[in-house]
């Protein structure tokens, strides 16, 4: 006499909820990837050999090592920055300024010159010496 059990093993796999899951996952990265809004200055790189037919004076901000800021050749401190900038910068149809940074200056300090161009709307051409 054979015995059979009653109780049988299903050697299946239900995937449906996996598949519930990634697409809930799949919706949520959709939707987050959406409401990220980029904060972004516009930054522009000088090519090589590029050269510039502009009338209008651009003044040249540097920034060296120990966080002195210079504007064509004058120490400014960071809030008197923005001022001399304005002043120079006044009734310029694109106003653009040069940030010429040392090698050995923090990325703090450059970001604390490009935030008075932000402020201020103005574009900054980045060089690096």
């Amino acid at each position: 006499m054979i015995i059979k059990s009653r109780n049988r093993v299903a050697v299946g796999f239900s995937t449906s909820g996996m598949t519930d899951i990634v697409f809930l996952l799949l919706l949520f990265f959709m939707i987050t990837s959406t409401m990220i809004a980029p904060n972004a200055l516009k930054l522009l790189l000088p090519q090589q050999g590029q050269s510039t037919s502009s009338t209008e004076v651009v003044p040249e901000v540097g920034v060296r090592g120990s966080g002195i800021i210079t504007i064509d050749g004058r120490t400014v401190n960071l809030e008197e920055l923005a001022k001399v900038l304005e002043r120079k910068l006044r009734g310029q149809s694109d106003p653009t300024f040069k940030l010429i940074t040392a090698s050995d200056v923090t990325v703090k300090e450059t970001v604390s010159v490009m935030n008075v161009a932000v402020s201020g709307n103005y574009k900054v051409v980045l060089i690096k010496e």
